[in-house]
C-alpha cells in the first residue's frame, strides 16, 4: 500500500475547519499527518486529535513562513518510509488583487486553486495517486495556474536563487515553480533537504505576508525545481479548463507581444525599462536625460 507524508503548516487557525475538511478527501493510501504551527493552540489541538488521533504536533519558530516547518519535518522523518509528500499550509486572504499568470486573484483564490488541484474530491486525489503509479517520470503535481515561469523581475529569480542552487549543488535547467508551495511529489528528490546545511537562520523571522525578496520564496523555487535534479517532470493539473486553455494561449504569445511593447523591472535593482519592438530602453536614464537637457536649456 502506498503511504504518504501529509504536512500542514497552520498560521492561521481559524482555517483548521477548511484544511480538515480537505483532508478528509485523502483516500487510497496510508498517511501520516504531520502539523506544525507557531503558537499551539488548545482549541486547533483538539480538533486536529479529533480528526486523526495519530496526527504529529511539532511547534516551529515563526521563520520562513511554511518552508522551514516543511523542511524541519523533512528532518525529521526517514523518507524511506514514504512514496509522496503532500504539503499544505494556511493561506491569508489578501483583499489586493494578485496577477499570477494574468489571472486576477483575490481573497482566498490563490489558496483555494492550490489546494483544490490537489483535494477537490476523494475520486480526485485517488487519480493523482494512481497517475504516479502509471507514470513514474511524473515527479510533482500542482495547480496548472499557479505553475509559472521565474521573472528577471524579482529578485529572488535572480542572483539569490541561483547563489542558493549553487550552495546546494543543484543543477537546476527549468526555471518554473508552483507559485505558492502546495503540491504532491515523490519522496525521493527531498531526501536532499534531509542532509543539506539548512537551518532557521537562513530564514527572515515575523516576514509580512505578501512580501518579495526573501529566502523563503527562494526556497518556493527551489522546492518545485528540485524535482527535475533527478530527471523527473512537472505535471500541472488542470480542474478549471476554460482558465487553463487562457493560460496556455496566453503563455504562448506572450514572449512575443512583450519583444513588440512592454514595461517591466528588470534586474537585482528592479529598473523599469521599455523594451519596443525588440530594443530594450532604460527608463531611468531617459529621464535622466530630458532632465539634464531641460536644465541646460533653461
Amino acid at each position: 500500500m502506498r503511504k504518504v507524508l501529509v504536512h500542514l503548516h497552520i498560521y492561521y487557525h481559524d482555517q483548521t475547519g477548511y484544511f480538515l475538511e480537505k483532508l478528509a478527501n485523502i483516500s487510497g493510501c496510508e498517511w501520516d499527518l504531520f502539523v506544525t504551527m507557531n503558537i499551539l493552540k488548545e482549541d486547533t489541538v483538539l480538533k486536529l486529535k479529533s480528526f486523526k488521533p495519530d496526527v504529529k504536533i511539532i511547534e516551529v519558530e515563526n521563520r520562513g513562513y511554511d518552508i522551514w516547518p516543511f523542511i524541519k519535518v523533512l528532518k525529521s522523518v526517514s523518507l524511506d518510509d514514504y512514496d509522496y509528500i503532500l504539503k499544505l499550509h494556511t493561506k491569508n486572504r489578501n483583499p489586493v488583487v494578485n496577477r499570477v499568470n494574468g489571472l486576477r486573484l483575490k481573497n482566498y483564490m490563490w489558496r483555494n486553486e492550490l489546494v483544490d488541484s490537489l483535494l477537490k474530491s476523494r475520486k480526485h486525489f485517488l487519480k493523482i495517486l494512481d497517475d504516479f503509479e502509471r507514470h513514474p517520470k511524473i515527479g510533482l503535481m500542482c495547480s496548472h495556474l499557479l505553475y509559472k515561469k521565474t521573472s528577471d523581475g524579482l529578485k529572488e529569480d535572480l542572483a539569490p536563487l541561483d547563489n542558493e542552487l549553487k550552495r546546494l549543488g543543484l543543477n537546476v535547467k527549468e526555471r518554473k515553480f508552483c507559485a505558492g508551495t502546495m503540491f504532491i511529489a515523490r519522496s525521493t528528490p527531498y531526501k536532499r533537504f534531509q542532509q543539506s546545511d539548512i537551518d532557521p537562520s537562513i530564514f527572515a523571522g515575523n516576514q509580512q505576508s505578501h512580501s518579495n525578496g526573501s529566502m523563503s520564496h527562494v526556497y518556493e523555487r527551489i522546492l518545485t525545481m528540485i524535482i527535475t535534479v533527478d530527471g523527473y517532470k512537472v505535471k500541472p493539473l488542470i480542474i478549471n479548463t476554460r482558465k487553463s486553455a487562457y493560460i496556455t494561449f496566453t503563455s504562448s504569445i506572450q514572449p512575443v507581444l512583450q519583444k513588440i511593447f512592454s514595461i517591466q523591472r528588470r534586474g537585482e535593482k528592479r529598473i523599469k525599462t521599455i523594451t519596443f519592438l525588440g530594443c530594450q530602453f532604460n527608463i531611468s536614464i531617459w529621464k535622466r536625460c530630458r532632465y539634464i537637457y531641460h536644465r541646460n536649456i533653461d
